[in-house]
């Protein structure tokens, strides 16, 4: 009962005080009640529900982990490379000593300069190119070819180029007229 109704109804004499109070704890009684059920209701769902959403939480949290040490190995693995790369270097000449090193990688030709003798074990396959890091958009630089197998072992989609494995892999062309003509591997232009 609203204030003005039960004091309109005390004012003529309908109910008494007592009677009031006895509603107004009836009314509050029957309220804590539906509250207490909603609240069973909610809180009691069924026991096998419980346990499945327990275990996919538990497969997400596994799959999350899993992702994480992953992704934990990988950089490590990256950190080896930048190291082995950046600790082997071999310095890049300049000045009249340098030769322009031409070698293929994704399709674009680039140059590198080098020594006449850093050139000859290139071609021998005693050296190596290595990107500086994965993107290879930040240059190249010649690498001992011990190193070079070190990386691709740590991770094979490092851009490294091996001169003489990209020369044996290429196959002549069967409808090439110029494949009886061998053209020299240290041809200067």
């Amino acid at each position: 009962m609203s204030d003005d109704l039960r004091s309109q109804l005390l004012q003529t004499g309908l109910v008494d005080e007592k009677q009031v109070r006895q509603a107004k704890a009836h009314k509050h009684k029957a309220k804590k009640g539906n509250q207490k059920k909603k609240k069973e209701r909610a809180q009691a769902p069924e026991p096998g529900l419980a346990d499945a959403r327990k275990a996919e939480q538990a497969e997400r949290s596994r799959q999350k982990n899993l992702e994480k040490q992953q992704k934990a190995e990988r950089r490590a693995r990256l950190a080896q490379i930048r190291e082995l790369v950046a600790g082997n270097l071999w310095p890049v000449p300049g000045g009249e000593g340098a030769v322009d090193y031409h070698f293929q990688y994704a399709g674009q030709v680039r140059h590198l300069p080098v020594t006449d003798e850093t050139r000859k074990r290139l071609v021998d396959g005693r050296a190596a190119l290595a990107a500086l890091e994965f993107r290879p958009e930040k240059g190249f630089r010649v690498i001992p070819r011990e190193i070079a197998d070190r990386i691709r072992e740590r991770d094979p989609e490092w851009p490294v180029v091996i001169p003489s494995e990209t020369d044996a892999d290429a196959s002549p062309d069967p409808d090439d007229p110029y494949k009886d003509y061998v053209v020299p591997d240290d041809l200067m232009w």
